[in-house]
């Protein structure tokens, strides 16, 4: 009888602590999904076990994520397309107390067509050189044919460590 009782007890306190940690992991995985850190908000979903009640809110994000990322692909043939979208100038202001960077952008759209959106990857270097991290932000850019616009308050995420200074460059672009 006081195996049984153990057993029970261990399962009971067992099973409270991963519905803590499921918890947890869906709340940071949350926490990173809203800034666009599809990748770190994935590794905290993958984490929660099919047993628990959070598993269903982590898939239905884990398929979000899933798509998001579908549309970051480039399909062959826009490669030649995607090219002549550049990007003129980057300029940026830090938010110290957040570690928000807020960057404008000058896009220029040297195709026949008309610039719907585009993928913008940001990377972030530290006084070495050395890249602290790279944030992913889809900005909707309606851009006509052989011009080009300026794009504020474009913010990727939020990051924890110091930068001093930003890279930008399209990796994806949707056209109309």
């Amino acid at each position: 009888m006081k195996k049984f009782v153990l057993v029970l007890m261990l399962l009971v306190f067992g099973c409270s602590d991963l519905g803590d940690q499921a918890s947890a992991n869906l709340k940071k995985g949350d926490e990173f999904f809203a800034k666009n850190e599809y990748e770190v908000a994935e590794y905290y979903y993958d984490k929660i076990p099919e047993e628990s009640p959070f598993y269903r809110q982590a898939r239905k994000k884990l398929n979000t994520i899933a798509s998001i990322k579908e549309k970051w692909k480039v399909v062959a043939g826009d490669t030649v397309e995607i090219s002549k979208v550049v990007i003129i100038e980057n300029t940026y202001k830090v938010d110290n107390v957040s570690r928000l960077p807020i960057h404008t952008v000058t896009i220029a759209n040297n195709t026949r067509k008309t610039l719907e959106s585009v993928i913008i990857e940001f990377i972030y270097y530290d006084e070495a050189g050395s890249v602290v991290t790279t944030l992913v932000g889809n900005v909707k850019a309606s851009v006509e044919p052989k011009s080009q616009n300026v794009f504020d308050n474009i913010s990727p995420g939020t990051l924890q460590e110091r930068f001093v200074n930003c890279e930008a460059r399209i990796i994806n672009a949707h056209f109309q």
